[in-house]
């Protein structure tokens, strides 16, 4: 599942730094945001979001939580800079990004809400105990030769 788009991010990034970060591929730049950079990047964060909340969360999610989002967003900033080596990733940025890794272990550990129904959440596993009746073996020669 996707959680935020290149116009969240333009929501965030100046244009001309947006450019900087992901125009970089090809040998002859064109000047303008390569929307197939920002794409992987959101696909990539999105992926981890989904490690995070899927075990919780049935995937995918019927609408996408507002902190979702902004999750992704810082996310996918991060990895933008990332890319770029020369590009100094600050420390807000770095900041940003370990917040929103340890909000998505909360959210996974059931710690933080995010607005999800109940119906959304994944169902308990059943499990069941096998029980021996006293003075009577679960396993007896006749019972393991017929296995």
């Amino acid at each position: 599942m996707i959680y935020c788009t290149l116009e969240d991010i333009r929501g965030h990034i100046p244009e001309s730094r947006l450019v900087e970060i992901t125009d970089d591929i090809n040998p002859n730049p064109t000047g303008s945001v390569d929307t197939s950079v920002v794409d992987k990047a959101i696909n990539e964060s999105s992926v981890l979001i989904d490690a995070y909340i899927g075990k919780r969360f049935k995937l995918p999610l019927s609408s996408i939580p507002s902190v979702l989002k902004s999750i992704c967003i810082d996310l996918t900033i991060y990895n933008l800079y990332e890319r770029v080596t020369e590009m100094n990733i600050t420390e807000g940025m770095k900041l940003r990004y370990t917040n929103s890794i340890a909000l998505l272990k909360r959210i996974a550990e059931g710690d933080a809400v995010i607005g999800i129904t109940e119906g959304e959440q994944q169902e308990e596993e059943t499990s069941f105990k096998i029980e021996a009746m006293a003075g009577c073996p679960l396993f007896t020669l006749d019972t393991m030769r017929s296995l």
